[in-house]
């Protein structure tokens, strides 16, 4: 897939978001609010609710999903151009997660705040690493980022609920 670099223009950033930073969750209003646009989202991934982090939530998702890797300058990322991958299930035990895809328009400002919350390093030494990956919308298939975890943990596995679905909700919500 060849990725190229748009225009040197400011450049909206699409964020996928499935735990605290979605609307009505804890670090939304601090962290998210200032989205200029905000819609249902959906990716393929395996979620788990981590206990021994406060009780927050990380994603897995297949290495092949992932397209790019996020640095310190999320203004430059924001100008990665590719395709969409595959919205298929992917070969192996992946789950639709749920969450919500917000648009930031001005990434400088509003995206190293949420990468210091995700403890987000781009040599992959941090608590999440920032990738862009596929997602799903009503609309179609879309590239955004999201915060995912790829180093070692004991959280809970979630999985999906009637809908075929899965998504996270608030320690006191989850079952």
């Amino acid at each position: 897939m060849e990725m190229t670099m748009a225009a040197q223009v400011p450049r909206a950033m699409q964020l996928f978001v499935y735990g605290t930073l979605k609307s009505g969750c804890c670090n939304y209003e601090r962290h998210c609010s200032m989205a200029v646009h905000r819609e249902k989202a959906w990716l393929w991934g395996r979620i788990y609710h981590l206990d021994r982090d406060e009780g927050y939530p990380m994603v897995e998702i297949n290495r092949e999903a992932i397209l790019a890797r996020g640095s310190d300058r999320p203004e430059i990322d924001a100008l990665f151009e590719c395709e969409p991958g595959s919205d298929d299930k992917p070969d192996g035990d992946w789950d639709l997660i749920e969450g919500e895809l917000m648009q930031f328009d001005r990434p400088e400002r509003d995206v190293p705040r949420i990468d210091l919350l995700e403890a987000f390093r781009p040599d992959g030494a941090g608590l999440y690493s920032r990738v862009l990956t596929t997602v799903s919308t009503e609309s179609g298939r879309q590239v955004a980022w999201t915060y995912i975890r790829e180093r070692e943990h004991d959280g809970r596995r979630l999985h999906p609920d009637h809908s075929g679905t899965v998504c996270w909700r608030p320690p006191n919500v989850i079952s």
